[in-house]
């Protein structure tokens, strides 16, 4: 990939995980009350869209979530530039986001959620510090807010 390459499509990632960070916290917040299963896989698809980010940043391109988690883990987590639990985290996630999507008869709640939540706060945070400036300011600062806000929500 070429530097205007790169450099677009981590915009594009981090645009896209900012919507699905915000799609999330409008399915805790919103006027129709808490949907816990949608948030979860909105909250998949933020961290899988990160994660597409800091591959992209490093010229490196996956066509399956698959492949996002073992390339992370090549090329981050081996380094110990992200902590050795991510790729099982997202594993975790990935396995909420299929039950939420495809079993609607087994239920998401807020203790699911919570078990999620300092995991998916460390995990933007972390992904946006390596990004650093090759991330697009105004999108990362929505991404950030969003975050912080998904911190401090009540779940109940």
């Amino acid at each position: 990939m070429d530097k205007t390459v790169i450099a677009q499509t981590v915009a594009d990632e981090i645009r896209a995980a900012k919507d699905c960070m915000a799609a999330a916290m409008n399915n805790l917040t919103g006027a129709y009350g808490k949907a816990y299963g949608r948030c979860m896989s909105d909250l998949h698809y933020a961290c899988y869209h990160l994660a597409s980010a800091l591959l992209a940043s490093k010229g490196i391109a996956a066509n399956s979530h698959e492949a996002v988690q073992k390339l992370l883990a090549l090329h981050f987590v081996k380094p110990a530039a992200l902590p050795r639990d991510t790729t099982a985290k997202l594993n975790d996630l990935m396995d909420k986001r299929h039950v939420a999507d495809y079993r609607p008869y087994i239920q998401i709640g807020a203790e699911d959620l919570a078990g999620f939540r300092p995991w998916i706060v460390g995990f933007v945070r972390g992904v946006l510090k390596l990004l650093g400036k090759s991330a697009p300011a105004a999108e990362a600062i929505a991404l950030r807010r969003a975050v912080d806000d998904f911190e401090k929500i009540r779940l109940e």
